[in-house]
């Protein structure tokens, strides 16, 4: 299948676009239950084969009737043999029942660029800011209960948890979008049970969930409240372990 060509410049971590950069057939399975009332706060360390490489720190909260998820991600990458530095902010805005209604990005640092989303309307309108200065538009039909995992923001995951608690059973597929690489798919998310998992040198245990897409597995592991804790890609050497 054709994958959908990248206008932003994006560090290598992609954690999320290289799975779903895919076009299929959504599912429209709407929402009922009300969503989980804990608001979350923390920061992520990412590595790569061993190596850190960046930092997430991010908020979940309710506020004004509705849910906005924030987080400022670092990284520092190497790319055609230069270290690179990015800082990227993303926010997210969702009706009480986690459904996606606006999401802006902005990346400052050696590549700067910006998106922002309207996605409550038909089509939803996107708004890319380029390297070059210009602007592109684009419009996506996209189903209402579409996962925003947008490449390099680690709470978006813990959102997608969110969304799999409250559609309920132990395994589910949902239509999801990446925004910077312009790119719809669909994943599946299923839980296998109860671990113990090393998290940052504490003994926690932990759901363990799988999230698998066309082109990889990613194993997650969350406490009883949808926090993550823990996220890898093994083939990939990617590994995200919160820190408070």
């Amino acid at each position: 299948m054709k994958r959908t060509n990248s206008l932003l410049p994006v560090a290598t971590l992609c954690v999320v676009s290289a799975s779903l950069a895919i076009q299929i057939t959504f599912s429209r399975e709407l929402l009922a239950a009300p969503p989980p009332s804990e608001n979350d706060r923390g920061s992520f360390v990412i590595t790569l084969a061993g190596q850190q490489i960046g930092t997430e720190s991010f908020e979940i909260r309710t506020q004004k009737g509705q849910i906005e998820a924030e987080g400022k991600v670092e990284l520092r990458v190497v790319q055609d043999g230069k270290t690179l530095d990015f800082k990227t902010t993303a926010k997210l805005t969702l009706t009480p029942d986690l459904v996606a209604q606006t999401y802006a990005w902005d990346q400052q640092g050696a590549q700067s660029s910006r998106l922002e989303a309207d996605l409550h309307t038909k089509p939803a309108a996107i708004r890319y800011r380029t390297v070059s200065g210009g602007d592109d538009v684009r419009e996506f039909e996209l189903p209402p209960n579409v996962l925003i995992l947008d490449s390099n923001v680690i709470h978006h995951y813990e959102l997608a948890l969110m969304r799999f608690r409250l559609a309920g059973g132990r395994q589910q597929t949902f239509p999801a979008f990446v925004p910077q690489q312009a790119a719809p798919g669909t994943l599946s998310i299923e839980e296998t049970g109860q671990e113990t998992v090393d998290v940052d040198g504490n003994q926690k245990k932990l759901r363990h969930l799988v999230l698998t897409t066309e082109n990889a597995q990613l194993d997650l592991w969350a406490d009883n409240q949808d926090r993550l804790q823990k996220l890898s890609i093994a083939g990939a050497q990617l590994e995200v372990i919160r820190k408070k």
